[in-house]
């Protein structure tokens, strides 16, 4: 009789049904963004990836997969119009009456300091936060008071620059507003549970710690890095080291480790090991105000212990893809948030890639410090198109610096949590943290030393093709894509050259040559003016100034203009910029790099004239001319003017766009002007038309951009 063998054709993946319906899931939101905005590269990814799957399982005749993926995608843009409606607020013309709770959401500077107002109603009608703006030196509001006020209040778009403003979105905020504490009425209130805890904790710290420490055991602890100064946040980013104080799968990881482990040494049964733990991972998330990280690392801790419980053996990226899918069908936007891509590129990159790097680094070095190495080189090279798109600096060193720092912290956050919680509850055991003073006090002092190194690489931004090969070139080279090593070495050259084509094809193009940029965003305005020589002038800063400076590829900012004095503190909050020089009217005139001037004279930065404009009220503003451009820009100081003298003025310059503000609502008919305020005589403003670039060949040209 004759045996016919019949060979399986060899599978190139194991299909995870999880995981994998989670990427489909992820890319159906992010790319609908753009596909339904008419953006061609994201139109043209959408087909080419869908055309490749289906032709893909066609091919293999697996339908069950292909229907699977499908029905995730089209789930997946319908779950991103749901989120954009919700997320989308009531703009409100005039003065509205508001009542809301104040939170435990604070964050202050030199000058001012901006409170998150919860439980908010406008007009009578349940609305979302609101991020109220208080001068320094007025009565400051307690945590759980109830106020009451009228006045206008600013709708904060979800996007901007084609970004998500993560930090609105997070913290449910949809509005802005500027206020005097003697516009408010104010009443006692309510705490809830989680601040209570929060602010006992914190207090404990700042009482038995420096400040500085204090303040870095509280973001490790609940992620608010709100308190940690300039110069230890930059430390620590400049060495590599910036996720010890955010909170992340880190913390998860060493809290089971702590409780489930114990519990099970203890030989306490497993089911009641894994709801106590379950529990405690629930209260923590709770506690740190459950930001995506968080969840990400709890759902997948949850999995991990459940898969010990019954038995089943634990799939890294299949607890990746479950954690994933839930939160994004709860918080479909949080699909745009970098923090939360970030935090599972760097799961995706440990698993994939770490293996690979332990079997190569163990032929050399113990096993124990290659399994360090590896994870820290593969979550780092994971993370580069979001460092990338931050222009950000990559620290080469970064292995070396984690194998230092992560042993410490490792002692150092199970430590803090559990004496955190005993000093909680018996205070005078507060000399208990002193251990974790040393050890803040040791990880600060090493990332210092190698912030300080020459071994550190400018990135520039990475658009989203050239992200998307990056990626899959990474699962290539894993050993989760089964083909023999010389085809998996050529197909991965492949997209390596396609990636490195894409790279110099994007920083070549798209480079903002000649125009200006007019931002505007929680109530500061920035406008950020391109010569055709390469060189950019800044007046003023916002919360979006650096995303815009990725997008239209400008490495920094050469001169920023102020209208106030400037000092080393401010200095240090705007080095994010790589600013050259810094023209102000005050401050210390030794400082390297500032320039104090008078006003009414005519200087030169460069390629741009400008001259700071003084009248018998005051400053009125600034002119630049560039390019054959004339741009005013209004200081916004609050005085009172003549509205002809300040349009002769203005118009004595040629002016060809004038950008005022709130306290600047003049215009004329000889120039363009542009407003942060809906305002009737103004040619364009923030809240009608969003961010404008404006170029000029023959005629002024005006571009929105959301």
């Amino acid at each position: 009789m004759l045996k016919l063998w019949v060979m399986k054709e060899k599978r190139l993946v194991n299909f995870r049904y999880f995981f994998y319906p989670f990427l489909m899931f992820l890319f159906a939101i992010i790319m609908s963004k753009g596909l339904f905005s008419g953006e061609i590269e994201n139109i043209c990814i959408v087909v080419i990836v869908l055309a490749l799957l289906i032709g893909f399982c066609i091919y293999k005749k697996c339908y069950k997969i292909m229907t699977l993926l499908l029905v995730t995608y089209i789930l997946g843009t319908g779950f991103f119009f749901i989120g954009v409606i919700t997320s989308k607020v009531k703009a409100y013309d005039g003065v509205v009456s508001v009542v809301a709770r104040v939170s435990d959401d604070f964050e202050e500077s030199d000058y001012y300091y901006t409170v998150v107002l919860d439980d908010v109603k406008i007009n009578g009608q349940d609305s979302k936060n609101i991020e109220a703006t208080f001068s320094k030196g007025q009565n400051k509001l307690k945590i759980g008071d109830r106020v009451s006020f009228e006045s206008e209040v600013t709708a904060l778009p979800v996007f901007s620059l084609g970004g998500l403003n993560s930090s609105i979105y997070r913290r449910g905020i949809g509005y802005s507003v500027s206020l005097s504490t003697s516009d408010l009425v104010v009443t006692d209130g309510y705490t809830t549970f989680d601040e209570d805890v929060r602010q006992s904790i914190k207090s404990l710290l700042y009482e038995n710690m420096s400040e500085d420490n204090a303040s870095i055991a509280y973001a490790v602890l609940f992620g608010d890095q709100n308190g940690i100064s300039f110069e230890t946040q930059s430390a620590y980013r400049n060495s590599g080291i910036i996720h010890i104080i955010t909170v992340s799968g880190f913390n998860v990881a060493f809290l089971i480790a702590i409780i489930y482990s114990f519990l099970n040494k203890c030989r306490v049964n497993k089911k009641i090991s894994f709801l106590v733990t379950t529990i405690v991972i629930v209260l923590y998330a709770y506690f740190c105000s459950f930001a995506p990280s968080v969840l990400r690392a709890s759902v997948m801790g949850i999995v991990i212990m459940l898969s010990n419980v019954i038995g089943r053996r634990y799939d890294a990226l299949n607890a990746l893809g479950l954690s994933g899918i839930i939160i994004l069908v709860f918080s479909p936007l949080t699909a745009f948030d970098v923090g939360f891509l970030m935090s599972v590129a760097c799961v995706c990159g440990i698993v994939f890639l770490s293996p690979m790097f332990t079997n190569l680094l163990k032929k050399f070095i113990p096993n124990k410090i290659a399994q360090y190495i590896a994870v820290s080189l593969s979550a780092q090279l994971a993370i580069l198109p979001f460092l990338a798109s931050f222009s950000s600096t990559l620290n080469l060193l970064n292995a070396i610096v984690n194998l230092f720092v992560v042993p410490i912290f490792a002692l150092i956050f199970p430590y803090l949590f559990v004496v955190s919680f005993i000093i909680l509850l018996l205070p005078p055991l507060s000399f208990l943290l002193v251990p974790i003073e040393w050890g803040l006090v040791a990880c600060k002092a090493i990332a210092t030393i190698f912030a300080s190194t020459t071994f550190q690489v400018k990135l520039s931004p990475w658009n989203i093709t050239t992200s998307a090969l990056y990626f899959v070139t990474i699962f290539l080279i894993s050993t989760f894509f089964m083909v023999a090593g010389l085809v998996k070495f050529e197909i991965s050259s492949a997209f390596i050259f396609f990636i490195v084509s894409s790279i110099g094809l994007f920083t070549l193009t798209g480079k903002l040559k000649s125009g200006v940029l007019y931002l505007y965003s929680y109530g500061q305005q920035s406008v950020v003016m391109a010569s055709s020589g390469g060189q950019t002038l800044a007046v003023g800063d916002c919360y979006i100034t650096d995303r815009a400076l990725a997008k239209y590829r400008l490495d920094g900012i050469d001169y920023y203009l102020s209208f106030e004095s400037l000092d080393d503190r401010d200095i240090e909050r705007l080095e994010e910029f790589d600013i050259e020089y810094y023209v102000c009217l005050g401050g210390d005139e030794f400082q390297e790099g500032l320039s104090i001037v008078t006003t009414n004279t005519m200087m030169q930065a460069g390629d741009f004239t400008f001259v700071y404009i003084e009248t018998s009220e005051g400053v009125l503003g600034v002119t630049v001319q560039f390019d054959g451009l004339s741009i005013f820009v209004a200081s916004g100081l609050d005085f009172d003017y003549n509205y002809s003298t300040a349009n002769a003025i203005i118009a004595s310059f040629d002016t060809d766009i004038a950008f005022t503000d709130q306290n600047f609502q003049l215009a004329s008919p000889n120039y363009m002007s542009v407003s942060s305020v809906r305002n009737g005589l103004t040619d364009y403003n923030y809240v009608d038309n969003g961010n404008l670039l404006v170029t000029k060949n023959d005629a002024l040209k005006v571009n929105f951009i959301d």
